[in-house]
């Protein structure tokens, strides 16, 4: 059996997508309840192009038995555990009750007729003497999958980017990743659909630039989503340790201003800690503050030469440094504890931090280290 460059590519993806689907629900580090339902969406993707490579190099042909294996539709199953990954990812708190097992009832309904018309034509259990109906099934069946797809896509669009602020999320509102991976989706489903109306009206089997595509984002997972899922579960363990913290542990700032509103800011920050709400603007302090934006802004600029961002940086810093130099948090990932402080990327991070300190975050976290090695 000869393999192509792109076959090899494609098998490599294969084995890929295997071991990270295996990772994310086998795994202690990953495990969760969320992503149990990616690890079984990746691994029906893994079926999905196994299908494609047995069918592609005649193995059923060889073991005519096995082409039962073939009719399984994974592609009515693949849209659904990724809608409750999705329902899971952005409300992590969700019961999933016995309603969304008819999710499945497409996909089994689907197995139970084609291992019907399997019994007769694979395995001769049994006659079908009227076989006028097994095309038609097989027709629906097929335009079933590609609505479903459709369907779904569109009810995640409105979840993900029609998406009200959750106070109810925990570890699961990093909306760039969900919306990257909600893109490579949506464009593997589009791409299918376009390759069946190239194929039927053509006749031109392109198939495998969607088998290819589908291998690229079991590449982009496995390098970005592990790293991703490290992230997300440091900031999660994080945020646990912090919340069993007492008040008196809060960052405090030395203020001599009388001004009440400026005073009350400042208690926001120091005993509320608003400052970890990376979304925190001017108009959501002056509206708890109870005043406009514009008199709010006046007094930040009459008590001092320090402008509202400036306030946000130095308690976003002062947390950062405050978790960094405290064991409990020394095998987490820095860029974790940044934006469990309120930051909300990489970028903002470093760049605030050196603002605040002079030193990048490693930089600051070395020399301390150092410090404390030659103090004792």
């Amino acid at each position: 059996m000869k393999i192509n460059f792109i076959d090899f590519f494609i098998f490599i993806g294969i084995v890929q997508g295997l071991l990270f689907s295996l990772a994310i629900l086998f795994s202690k580090f990953f495990k969760s309840k969320t992503n149990l339902y990616l690890g079984i969406g990746v691994l029906i993707g893994v079926f999905i192009n196994i299908q494609y490579c047995l069918l592609k190099y005649g193995w059923y042909e060889s073991n005519p038995s096995y082409r039962i294996l073939e009719d399984i539709e994974f592609v009515l199953l693949f849209p659904i555990f990724l809608y409750i990954y999705y329902l899971k990812f952005l409300n992590p708190k969700l019961r999933l009750t016995a309603n969304y097992l008819f999710l499945a009832v497409p996909f089994i309904l689907s197995v139970l007729i084609n291992l019907y018309i399997g019994g007769h034509f694979y395995f001769d259990l049994y006659e079908i003497h009227n076989q006028q109906w097994i095309p038609n099934f097989y027709t629906i069946e097929y335009y079933l999958s590609i609505i479903l797809n459709l369907v779904f896509l569109i009810i995640e669009f409105k979840m993900i980017f029609r998406n009200k602020k959750n106070d109810n999320l925990t570890i699961s509102y990093d909306s760039k990743w969900i919306r990257i991976f909600y893109g490579l989706h949506a464009l593997i489903v589009i791409l299918w659909i376009t390759l069946e109306v190239i194929d039927y009206h053509f006749y031109g089997d392109i198939t495998f630039v969607l088998w290819l595509f589908l291998n690229l984002i079991f590449y982009w997972v496995g390098y970005i989503g592990i790293y991703k899922f490290r992230l997300a579960r440091n900031r999660y363990e994080i945020r646990k340790i912090v919340s069993k913290e007492k008040k008196d542990a809060n960052v405090k700032m030395s203020v001599s201003n009388e001004n009440p509103y400026f005073k009350k800011m400042i208690s926001f920050f120091e005993e509320d800690k608003l400052y970890i709400d990376s979304k925190l603007s001017r108009n959501d302090v002056a509206e708890k503050l109870g005043i406009s934006v514009g008199y709010f802004s006046q007094i930040i600029n009459t008590v001092s030469d320090k402008k509202f961002s400036d306030y946000l940086n130095f308690y976003r810093v002062e947390e950062v440094k405050k978790m960094m130099l405290n064991d409990e948090f020394k095998n987490y990932n820095l860029l974790a504890i940044g934006l469990e402080a309120g930051f909300n990327s990489k970028t903002a991070f470093y760049n605030g931090f050196k603002k605040e300190t002079g030193y990048t975050p490693s930089e600051y976290k070395k020399r301390h280290q150092n410090n404390s090695s030659n103090l004792s």
